[in-house]
This record gives C-alpha cells, structure tokens and sequence, in this order.
C-alpha cells in the first residue's frame, strides 16, 4: 500500500505541476466548443424542429429553446467523453518522459509487484481524469444555466459523476497500455494528435451515429468513445426530451435516440445501459491485465 500512494503522489503532483500538459490535454474541449459555437450549433436542429411540428400547437419559441439545449447538451456528452481520453494521454506523458530518461528502469527494479506498480499509475490517471472532467462538465453547467437552461437535478449530477468516473477508468487502462509500448515522446505525441483527430469521430459529435454509414458505424462500436458517450446523452437529455417530445408519437422519440445515438443497436438489438456499463468495465479490465503482462515481460528481457 505503501509503494501504491508513493507512486500515486508523484505522478499526480507531476501531472499538476506541469501546467502546459493541463491545457493541452483541454485544448480538445476548448477547440469542440468553439466548433459548437460557429458551426455545430444548429447541427440536426430543423430536422427535430419539423417532427415537432408535426403536432398541432407544437413548434413555438418554448420548443425552439428546447432544442437549443438539446443540441448543446449533446454535445457537450460527448466533450466531456474526449476529454477523459486527453487528459490521461497527457498524464502519462511523465512515464514516457521517466522511460526516455531511464528513470522508469529504475523504479521498474524496485521490489513492487507488477499489478500494484500498473494500479498506481492507472489511478493516478483516474483521479487527474476524474478532476479534470469534472470541471469540464461544472463548465458545460454555467454555460447552459447562462444559455437559460435549468439547473440540473441532483440524481442527474450523482449519475454524472458515477459515469465520469467509470468512463475515465477505461481510458486510464488504455493509455497506460499504449504507454508500455511506446518508447519516445515523439510517437506518444503523434498518439495524441490522431486521438485529438479520430476522437471527435469515434464519439459521434460531429456527425450523429444515425447519419453514418452502417459500415462506419460498425467502426465507431468498436471504440469505447460511442459508449461513454450514449451513457453521457441519455442522462444529460433524458429529462428534456420527456418535455421535447410530450403529446408526440413515441416512434418520434425513439428514431432521434437511435440516430442521435443515445440508443445504440448491435445489428437489431437495442444495447441496455447496463450492458453499456459492462462493455466499459470489460474494456478496462482487459488493458490493466494486458498492460502487467506487458510489464512484465518487459523486466524479464531487461534481466
């Protein structure tokens, strides 16, 4: 125990110090939320517009300002989704950089076991992630509350947190996994540029997974990034579309979830969030085992 919160203080107060990697590892929040003001504001916003008109009555300034707060809701899910995945990529640009410096090796011979050298600097991530998302989604909440939303309840928030922690877990499990194999800062930084890149993509901001292709489809369902995402949208946007959609007919509903990815299908067969939890679970699981196996060949070839 003793050795596991070593390792975690030095890395957090590594990561923290570092002031340049905590902007970056925002700079892809703060680039999407540009992108959302200038050009991804209204993104499916007529087309929703005109389902609701298709009720008498429906379509007004009341159901105009519920779009609004749809559409910046929506997106923001999926900010919050890449910033877990930014964030703990510039974490562990330190264990990149201790490797580039041998001092990896070093601490790497010190009498740790492997899985408790592995949970050390993936909770490490997890905390730094955990922290910095949840000032992204406390951001996300001023500037809806500016916008005219609603303050969000409290069973919303409590949910919010509970996925923002689960959801940052599986990406401190990947990066760290990606941080075993890479061997310079040049190809760990050439890692971020593509995740700052594919990211957007992968999570299903600027494009709703309804509108791409199924073949896309079936690529963005084997990154985790769609299911934080989904888990995200369908606590964020459930209580407005209970009062978007209220007097339209259910199929409404149902086909902006599907296409707007709050509801994912595998083939016919709608994914319960439950099942979304488990994949995320599994996902994390998978990468911190593969990772102390990895480590440990490592230090069995550098005997």
């Amino acid at each position: 125990m003793r050795s596991f919160i070593a390792i975690n203080r030095r890395n957090i107060g590594l990561y923290f110090r570092d002031y340049s990697a905590v902007f970056f590892s925002l700079l892809s929040m703060l680039i999407i939320v540009v992108l959302m003001v200038f050009f991804l504001g209204d993104i499916n916003k007529e087309e929703l517009l005109d389902a609701i008109k298709m009720v008498p009555g429906r379509g007004g300034e009341d159901d105009v300002s519920r779009l609004n707060n749809l559409n910046f809701l929506w997106t923001f899910a999926g900010i919050i989704t890449i910033n877990a995945s930014t964030v703990t990529h510039a974490f562990y640009s330190n264990m990149i950089k201790d490797r580039a410096g041998n001092r990896l090796n070093s601490m790497m011979v010190m009498p740790v076991k492997r899985h408790i050298f592995v949970l050390g600097y993936v909770s490490g991530a997890w905390f730094a992630g955990v922290v910095m998302s949840i000032i992204t989604f406390a951001i996300t909440e001023i500037i809806g509350v500016a916008k005219g939303m609603e303050v969000l309840s409290i069973g919303t928030h409590i949910k919010m947190l509970v996925i923002i922690m689960l959801n940052v877990y599986v990406y401190s499990a990947i990066m760290f996994f990606l941080a075993t194999i890479v061997k310079s800062q040049s190809a760990w930084s050439g890692i971020g540029i593509i995740l700052g890149t594919l990211s957007g993509f992968l999570g299903g901001i600027y494009f709703p997974i309804g509108s791409m292709s199924e073949a896309m489809q079936k690529v963005v369902k084997c990154f985790p990034f769609i299911y934080g995402t989904s888990l995200f949208r369908k606590i964020l946007l459930n209580p407005l579309e209970s009062s978007l959609f209220d007097g339209t007919p259910e199929v409404i509903r149902k086909e902006v979830d599907r296409v707007m990815g709050m509801d994912l299908f595998i083939g016919n067969n709608q994914l319960s969030e439950p099942l979304k939890i488990g994949i995320l679970i599994s996902v994390g699981i998978v990468f911190i085992i593969i990772s102390t196996v990895c480590l440990s060949i490592s230090k069995e070839k550098d005997r």
